[in-house]
């Protein structure tokens, strides 16, 4: 399991560091093509949002797998170290539900974009792939929730009720 998530976040980061350097470089040709030539990229906005769904969500697959998402407790949590385990079981949960609807409404999107032959306004791209590419990051997203769910619960327990009385 661990060898697979190594490739995974090989894979992940070599893609999104592709995605950021052809950012850099479109943005760079764009910008000296106005201010030096008088002519911008044709299409380098379409390619600019292309681009970021790549950065985006190879960034939600790569900040779960990090756990470097954003937590913030509202309320303390009640139970000592059964408490914190309630919570931090309910909240994986609930991300991974969200991840695999979210991931699940974006493939019937791109079925949708397939079908219709959705495309790019300048360039003519066709969207599906990108719809396509959301999804299944979506769907790895939930994946890797849930395997971190499942290597916390047979995991000692004992950082939690520490996180629990830290905050």
């Amino acid at each position: 399991m661990n060898s697979i998530l190594s490739l995974l976040r090989a894979g992940l980061r070599r893609l999104t560091e592709l995605c950021m350097v052809s950012l850099a470089l479109l943005t760079l040709a764009d910008v000296l093509g106005r201010y030096i030539f008088n002519v911008s990229v044709m299409g380098a906005v379409e390619l600019t949002e292309i681009l970021m769904v790549g950065v985006i969500f190879c960034g939600i697959v790569f900040a779960t797998m990090e756990r470097e998402h954003v937590v913030v407790d509202l309320v303390p949590v009640p139970g000592g170290e059964k408490g914190a385990r309630i919570v931090h079981v309910s909240s994986h949960l609930l991300a991974a539900g969200i991840s695999a609807l979210l991931a699940m409404v974006s493939w019937t999107q791109a079925e949708s974009a397939a079908e219709y032959l959705d495309q790019t306004t300048l360039l003519g791209l066709p969207l599906a792939p990108v719809v396509y590419f959301m999804s299944i990051m979506l769907f790895v997203n939930t994946i890797v929730e849930l395997a971190q769910l499942r290597r916390d619960l047979s995991a000692d327990t004992a950082h939690l009720e520490e996180e629990a009385q830290n905050d």
